[in-house]
Order: C-alpha cells, then structure tokens, then sequence
C-alpha cells in the first residue's frame, strides 16, 4: 500500500475514533474532573494498513476504570495512544502510528484542549465590580498533520 493509501484509510477510521472519543471524554470529564488514558494495542503488528484486532488497555493507576469502558470494535490499520496532559492547559492527546511495508513509520496526533472562559467585567469609579460577563470558550483541537518517525 502506498503512503498516501496508508494515510487515507487510517484518516478516515480516525474521523470515526476521534468523535467517539471526544464524546466519552466529555462524559468522563465531567463526572471525574480529568480524562482517562488508554492504549489500543493490536493482536499483531499493524503493517501496510491491514485492519487489526486490537485490545484496550488502561492504566492500572486509573482510579475509575469501570467509567473509562471505552467501547470500540471497528478494526483498525494502527496502533494509538491516549494521554491526558495537565498544566497550563488541560486535555488530551491521541497518537497515532502507521507502519510500511518498508519499515518506515508515519505518525500523527490530535490534541484537545480546553480553553479558559473570557472574562468581561465592568467597574465603577470605585473599583467595585458593576457587572461581569463569562463567555466560555470551545475546546481548541489541535491536528498534528502526518510526519515521518526519524530513528536517533
């Protein structure tokens, strides 16, 4: 399979992925104030974009794993990883990596990232805060592009 075949068919079952995932991330999110991690690990090694079984694992440090159950059946032509990240932001991370026939590997990733709410306030000639208005922001997603994995 061609790189550009490759990177179609792992695009468009992405599409379908990252929706499903946002979806329960949100959910999970707003019960447990974070999102989970996972790894979607294939039975065999994932080459030339054959579709593969896969097993879903989270980490064992997850303290809410019944809620995480994250439900995908679809085979897969990759591997991918979920991280969450908390700092100056907060959200999570999917990578994901396709592999050649060749043994050239490509990878990409997606980022959600929640944004903090803009804060309009008016003051009086106090000081005193008159009125205020929150306006939230939507989440900012982040797209990695496709880039070839360099050995060190």
């Amino acid at each position: 399979m061609t790189l550009a075949k490759l990177r179609d068919k792992a695009d468009a079952k992405l599409a379908t992925f990252w929706s499903a995932l946002v979806t329960k991330q949100n959910a999970y999110h707003a019960k447990h104030g974070k999102y989970f991690q996972l790894l979607v690990s294939p039975e065999n090694a994932v080459v030339d974009g054959i579709d593969s079984g896969f097993t879903i694992r989270h980490p064992s440090d997850e303290l809410h794993q019944l809620d995480v159950d994250f439900s995908w059946t679809e085979k897969m032509p990759f591997q991918i990883r979920v991280d969450e990240y908390v700092g100056r932001t907060h959200g999570f991370r999917a990578t994901v990596w396709v592999q050649l026939v060749n043994g050239d590997v490509y990878t990409r990733s997606r980022t959600y990232e929640l944004q903090p709410d803009i804060v309009d306030r008016v003051y009086d000639e106090n000081d005193e805060i008159v009125s205020e208005t929150i306006t939230p922001q939507p989440p900012l997603q982040i797209d990695s592009g496709w880039s070839k994995v360099e050995e060190e």
